[in-house]
């Protein structure tokens, strides 16, 4: 790398940013250049920050990191997308790179693998964590089957779904994501059909076990 590579950081909790940037700060040739607590946020901050490389999390409010992570490639083909979680099986994984991420590393081994993801990628190459390497390729063969929440429901459905788990009410969710309340009512009932649910508990069920959200939120 012949100049600093710019690094915006995306994480819910502000504990996880400090410590990313603190790592990061450390090295020669990496700059921090913004820092943001949701998906949403995070494609704000791009725009404004114009990153190398986004180090993204995955189970965050507002805009899942997956689906910011979808977001963010089609806006810039050329940005590096990193993403970082806690989340240990091969599914996650998938869905990352599905979304057109480059790598993928594991919040319990992110002081040893982030350095490396970032170099990696930087020379065009893809990252996985070692430890959940195994489990990515095992995995691949069963989200080909169709049965994942990304493959069942739209971009739109998918963030109408998670902000209804994380309890937002219709009108919030039109406001939020700029649509008419019917629009969101029609889009609620696409979802219900395509996951053969019948109450919005049987939603937040489906997105907490899809890793839309988490039930700490």
């Amino acid at each position: 790398m012949n100049r600093s590579v710019r690094i915006l950081l995306v994480d819910d909790h502000d504990v996880m940013r400090a410590a990313l940037r603190s790592l990061l700060e450390g090295q020669n040739q990496l700059t921090v250049v913004g820092e943001a607590a949701n998906g949403r946020a995070a494609l704000t901050m791009a725009e404004k920050t114009a990153p190398d490389i986004v180090v993204m999390d995955i189970n965050m409010p507002e805009l899942n990191g997956i689906d910011a992570t979808r977001q963010l490639a089609a806006l810039y083909p050329r940005l590096k997308i990193i993403g970082l979680s806690i989340h240990l099986n091969g599914r996650m994984v998938s869905e990352m790179i599905e979304a057109n991420a480059a790598g993928y590393v594991s919040k319990s081994s992110a002081a040893q693998d982030l350095i490396n993801a970032i170099h990696a990628v930087m020379n065009g190459k893809m990252y996985v964590s070692p430890e959940v390497l195994s489990d990515f390729v095992q995995i691949r063969s069963r989200i080909a089957t169709g049965q994942s929440v990304f493959v069942k429901l739209t971009e739109r459905e998918r963030e109408v779904l998670q902000l209804l788990a994380e309890g937002d009410s219709t009108k919030e969710v039109a406001c939020k994501l700029c649509l008419s309340i019917p629009t969101v009512h029609t889009h609620r009932q696409h979802i219900m059909e395509k996951l053969d649910t019948h109450s919005i508990a049987d939603l937040v069920r489906y997105a907490i076990r899809e890793g839309l959200t988490s039930a700490d939120r």
